[in-house]
């Protein structure tokens, strides 16, 4: 019966597979195609050996992974980069929670509607405009300077840039969006009435929130925050506008090899070393969090 449902009749008597399994064929097909294949290129260039002048061995070999682990330096990048992906991360749910929780919980459509599109309309503009509008606010004649001199908290105006907090200004400024779409999203699905009930039994609204909206979306504090964590880890454009070398992530050390290093095996390695680390921490989030990012493990479990 199973198998039937699966296909359908030809006109020969013969079977076709089911309409769905054709149309999830295709973007199956152009997934492995895009993402499967060139990642598998990728690990097996990062067995190759560089040559000076660009050209390449085709010789398997470790040596790649040899010196990524004997060299401090890239190890120390890889250090710096997950560092500072999770104080990006730290900072835009601190900020991103209270925001999203307002919006979902306020009665005030026109608030609501104006603040998501200021939301997602900053998503509309490139990194490269972000970084550059930051360097302007955090220089030495910039707004944020001016005004802290002028408040007091400095003696005189000083320049942020390049700097390792004007590196983790314009991150969190660039990932909130995501952390607060996916927050509004778990905590908008949170049963009002349950928040209802909680008061009329005489809970204060810490209480409620600690007791019931914080519990029920722990789903969504866990999916924001992998997500910003992994976006974090990739950042090319604002390391390079708003910091030092000593503030460059492991993505400008691996675009370093790659174009003015011209070694290409060497930047596969560091890159397959960034993704591995990834997988890693996202399936012991999962593991330890005990949550579906995908927001569909429960609910399946429930059935």
């Amino acid at each position: 019966m199973a198998h039937e449902a699966q296909t359908e009749p030809t006109a020969d008597g013969g079977r076709l597979p089911s309409a769905k399994y054709l149309v999830v064929s295709y973007p199956a097909a152009a997934l492995a195609g895009l993402f499967a294949l060139p990642l598998l290129l990728l690990f097996v260039f990062s067995f190759f050996q560089n040559v000076s002048g660009g050209y390449l061995r085709y010789v398997l070999t470790a040596e790649n992974y040899v010196r990524l682990v004997q060299e401090p330096l890239y190890v120390q990048r890889l250090l710096f980069t997950l560092r500072i992906a999770a104080v990006t991360t730290l900072g835009s749910l601190l900020l991103g929670y209270p925001l999203a929780y307002r919006l979902a919980t306020t009665d005030r459509s026109l608030v609501r509607r104006t603040v998501m599109i200021i939301v997602i309309s900053s998503l509309w503009l490139t990194f490269i405009i972000r970084g550059y509008a930051w360097a302007i606010l955090l220089r030495s004649n910039g707004l944020f300077p001016v005004l802290a001199a002028r408040l007091g908290l400095t003696e005189q105006p000083v320049s942020l840039v390049p700097g390792y907090w004007a590196l983790v200004v314009s991150m969190i400024y660039v990932f909130l969006p995501f952390m607060v779409l996916t927050l509004y999203t778990s905590i908008n699905n949170v049963d009002a009435e349950l928040r209802e009930a909680a008061r009329n039994l005489g809970a204060g609204p810490l209480t409620t929130f600690r007791h019931v909206t914080l519990p029920l979306t722990k789903d969504g504090i866990v999916s924001g925050s992998l997500l910003v964590f992994v976006l974090s880890l990739g950042v090319y454009v604002l390391p390079r506008i708003l910091g030092n070398p000593p503030q460059w992530t492991l993505a400008v050390v691996i675009g370093n090899q790659v174009t003015i290093e011209s070694n290409v095996p060497f930047g596969a390695t560091l890159s397959i070393a960034l993704m591995a680390v990834v997988v890693v921490i996202i399936a012991v989030t999962v593991r330890l969090s005990g949550v579906d990012t995908f927001g569909v493990g429960d609910a399946e479990e429930d059935a």
